[in-house]
Parts: structure tokens; C-alpha cells; sequence
């Protein structure tokens, strides 16, 4: 079901929510967003970095609404059928806020669906889930929303109109003042790098209720700190490990399969992307600190029809995220760890058909 803005707020304004946020800088300031509209009383929840969720986690959820008269999702692009356990497991109404590019949408009366970049968002207006939020609400901290892009889109940033238009809010320069925002989501990072998702659910609660700037408030705490250097101490060595192993599979596609400690994925890709503009990059990946697979495909070109990537890998039955956007097209897919190596060939051979 979808609603009009007008109706939508008046919806979130009178509610009760337990809010379900992603485990990244985006979905904590999401939360933190619609948290500072609604007022107090607001409790968090974050998945344990799964998309598909599992019996004992919906569970937990029940138990968790029973004081909440709605579920607010935040930045996560579930699949409507999980929405609909959601809803029905805590037998209440599902609201879903995202940003990211799908055509997987509920069409269950109990599960209010808003997504303006659904369709695709080729020229970067909704660069963040938290923008989204701000742009609902109208009540928002510039400089925690430019985080947030900051966040998703890494140097991007720079290059983008949502992002020069919060920053030039708060009187900062979108490329010399860049380090101030992307410090303040890199130390949500580090937490989500090294899976504790303890902290990162608990994140929106301090950032809204805590009574200080939020991202002084995110700087200053020394677990974030230390976990933000034990993790960019590992990117670092990945990224160089994974540039060198790095296979050429056709003229402009090249992919790699590698392991680590953290959840580190994202900004392999990104990186090898950024590195090799020309270049079509698949990375596998499997993440030892919380036993989770991963495949992101991602490339600056914009030649390639990502969304029939997309649906042909779709097709072979796996969990499928991604965004379309002018230099910035990336695909993720959720895999059991058992199963990278032939997901890993299987979607190989998809590219390079689709690029034959």
C-alpha cells in the first residue's frame, strides 16, 4: 500500500513505533531522524545483518512490538515477503522507508511501502535513506543526513547535488570540509565492519536522546574509535590483497574471491571500482567474524543494464539488493556461506553472457 507524504506523516506522527533500521551510517541516522520527529519512546531494533530473517529473530521482534503500536523499517530493502512475516508475527502494520532500487514491492494492505527511488534514481536525488527521512519530516541535523551520504556514496559525495545542499546548510565546503562528515559515518562503520550489532542498534537511542551534537558525540567515544581503526587496518590490507588477485574474466570484467575477519565487502568493491573506472568489478567475499557470504558487483560505467543483471541473478533463487545511479551501480547478493563458490561461478557466467 502506498500514501501520499500528507498521510504518511500523519501516520508516523501518531504512532507508537518500534523502529527497524539498517546496520550501516545510513540506517542509524535514519532512525536517529525519524526518532528526533516522533519524540521518546521509541525503541530500536537492527537485524544481525541478515535480509532473509530467521524464525528465533522474528520472534524476537514480537516480543519487542508488544508495547508498540507499529513497525517502522528503516533503509532496509527486505523482501516484501519478510515484510509480511513482520506484520504478521507482531500482528501490527509494517511501514517500509528506502532508497534503494527494486521491484519487489509489498502489495499487502498491512504494509505502507515509500520508496521514491524504487524505480531507479539516475541523477543521485535520494542518495540516502536518512534524506528520505529528512525530506518526510523536514525536522533533521544537515550535518548527520550529509553523513549519511557521505556514507553510502564515499568520495561520490562530493559530486552530488543532495550532498552540496546540506552541507552548504551548515556552512561547510562539500570538498574541503568532505573529511567532517564521512569521519562521522566512518565511526558508525567501524561498529558494523566488526559485527557488533549490539552497538549498532543502540546507536539511533544515544544519537537522538543523548543531549549532545550527535556526531561529536559519535567522534568522541573511544569503543567506535578503536573499532574504527581495527577495521580500516584490515580494509586496507584486503583491498590490497584483492586488487592483486583481482581475474580478468572478459575485456572490462574482473572479479576476485576472498575471506577476512570483518564485514568489509562494500568498501572492497567500492574501492577496486573507484581504482578501475573502466572496469566491471564482482568481488565474493566471506566474512568470518559473523559467518556471512557476500557477492557485490559494481562499476562507474553506466553502459551496463544492471537491472537485468539483477533480475537473471534474481532468477537462480538469491537475496538481491542494489542501486542504479549515475556512476555509481552496484549490486549485492546475499549468499550462505556454504554456497559462495558456485553462487560465485553462477553469477560469473551471468555477466559474462550479458556482456557477450
Amino acid at each position: 500500500m502506498q500514501l501520499e507524504d500528507k498521510q504518511l506523516m500523519r501516520l508516523l506522527s501518531n504512532s507508537n513505533p518500534l523502529i527497524i533500521h539498517h546496520w550501516d551510517a545510513d540506517g542509524v541516522i535514519s532512525a536517529t531522524t525519524l526518532a528526533n520527529y516522533i519524540g521518546q519512546g521509541i525503541d530500536f531494533e537492527s537485524p544481525p545483518f541478515k535480509y532473509n530473517l530467521d524464525k528465533n529473530y522474528l520472534e524476537i521482534l514480537s516480543l519487542k512490538s508488544e508495547s508498540h503500536d507499529i513497525i517502522i523499517i528503516v533503509d532496509l530493502n527486505l523482501p516484501s515477503k519478510v515484510l509480511a512475516e513482520i506484520s504478521s508475527i507482531t500482528n501490527k502494520p509494517v511501514i517500509s522507508i528506502d532508497h534503494h532500487t527494486t521491484n519487489d514491492i509489498p502489495k499487502s494492505l498491512s504494509i505502507v511501502y515509500y520508496n521514491p527511488a524504487k524505480n531507479g534514481d539516475p541523477e543521485g536525488l535520494w542518495p540516502s535513506a536518512a534524506h528520505v527521512v529528512a525530506i518526510l519530516t523536514g525536522i533533521y541535523d544537515p550535518l548527520l543526513i550529509s553523513s549519511s551520504i557521505a556514507g553510502d556514496l564515499d568520495n561520490e559525495a562530493k559530486n552530488n547535488r543532495i550532498f552540496k545542499k546540506y552541507m552548504d546548510e551548515i556552512g561547510l565546503d562539500p570538498e574541503k570540509d568532505f573529511d567532517i562528515p564521512k569521519d562521522c559515518a566512518m565511526q558508525i562503520w567501524g561498529a558494523e565492519a566488526l559485527g557488533k550489532i549490539d552497538i549498532i542498534k543502540n546507536l539511533p537511542s544515544v544519537l537522538a536522546y543523548g543531549g549532545i551534537d550527535p556526531c561529536a558525540a559519535l567522534m568522541r567515544d573511544p569503543v567506535l574509535t578503536t573499532l574504527r581503526n581495527e577495521a580500516e587496518e584490515e580494509l586496507n590490507n584486503l583491498i590490497n590483497k584483492a586488487d592483486t588477485q583481482l581475474e580478468k574474466i572478459t575485456d572490462y570484467f574482473y572479479a576476485v574471491m576472498i575471506n577476512g575477519n570483518g564485514r568489509l565487502i562494500s568498501k572492497i568493491s567500492r574501492t577496486l571500482a573507484s581504482k578501475y573506472p573502466n572496469r566491471l568489478i564482482m568481488v565474493g567475499y566471506l566474512a568470518k567474524s559473523t559467518n556471512d557470504a557476500s557477492i557485490y558487483i559494481r562499476t562507474k560505467r553506466n553502459d551496463i543494464n544492471f537491472s537485468k543483471i539483477s533480475e537473471k541473478i534474481k532468477i537462480l533463487g538469491y537475496q538481491v539488493g542494489g542501486k542504479s545511479q549515475i556512476n555509481n551501480n552496484v549490486i549485492g547478493v546475499e549468499i550462505k556461506p556454504e554456497s559462495l563458490s558456485e553462487a560465485y561461478s553462477n553469477i560469473v557466467e551471468i555477466i559474462k553472457k550479458e556482456l557477450a
